[in-house]
């Protein structure tokens, strides 16, 4: 079993663009979703949120991990956007992880900007036994990548664990449909009391309809 460390940012005072959010809250969220996939698709994984990355580096290496994903969202000047990964050298594993992320990720986020970069000046890319994938989602201050950031986690994270998958050449398992329940509140013979019924009930259920047998 492959193991797989994630580290999503815990820069809660970076905030979102027009939004009561901020960069530690929504990468957090992303790791949650992150390690579900993952986990479904047969990885081990270990995520430190909260924590110096010395601390987070040091359990990865404790962890054995094969691949150490840091997760962040970006900042600029308000304007600039794009998905950004990073790694130790572009002719290491660091890269060729980042390459199979990239092929889902960057054609799923808004922005155009979109690159693979060597910086092993990163604490998180340098210091890593394991090879890192280093990934800065898109940027969180243009209001709407803010916004598509926090409308489309599960995406982000379903692309980032495609990624993984090609990487280490494991078949990626789709999430299970998410289950309805559907609630009947009534059955009659005449349509009228059924149409009586619907405009009282679509004043606080507005999906409600009538389904004819």
């Amino acid at each position: 079993m492959y193991k797989i460390f994630l580290s999503p940012s815990n820069q809660f005072e970076n905030k979102y663009a027009g939004m009561n959010t901020s960069e530690g809250e929504q990468m957090g969220k992303v790791a949650q979703a992150l390690q579900k996939a993952l986990v479904r698709c047969g990885f081990g994984v270990l995520t430190i949120h909260d924590a110096t990355m010395q601390a987070k580096v040091h359990a990865a290496d404790q962890y054995g991990a094969d691949l150490y994903i840091p997760i962040h969202s970006n900042a600029c000047n308000g304007k600039v956007s794009g998905t950004r990964l990073f790694c130790w050298s572009k002719r290491g594993e660091g890269f060729k992880a980042c390459t199979a992320i990239s092929r889902h990720l960057f054609p799923l986020t808004p922005g155009t900007s979109e690159n693979i970069t060597e910086a092993p000046d990163l604490y998180e890319v340098r210091m890593p036994k394991a090879p890192t994938a280093y990934i800065e989602v898109d940027f969180h201050d243009v209001a709407e990548v803010a916004r598509w950031i926090v409308d489309h986690i599960e995406e982000i994270a379903e692309a980032i664990c495609k990624g993984v998958c090609d990487y280490f050449a494991v078949p990626y398992v789709e999430p299970k449909p998410a289950k309805l329940y559907r609630v009947q509140v009534g059955a009659f013979r005449n349509r009228e009391n059924a149409e009586r019924l619907l405009k009282n009930l679509k004043m606080d259920y507005p999906d409600a309809f009538i389904k004819e047998d």
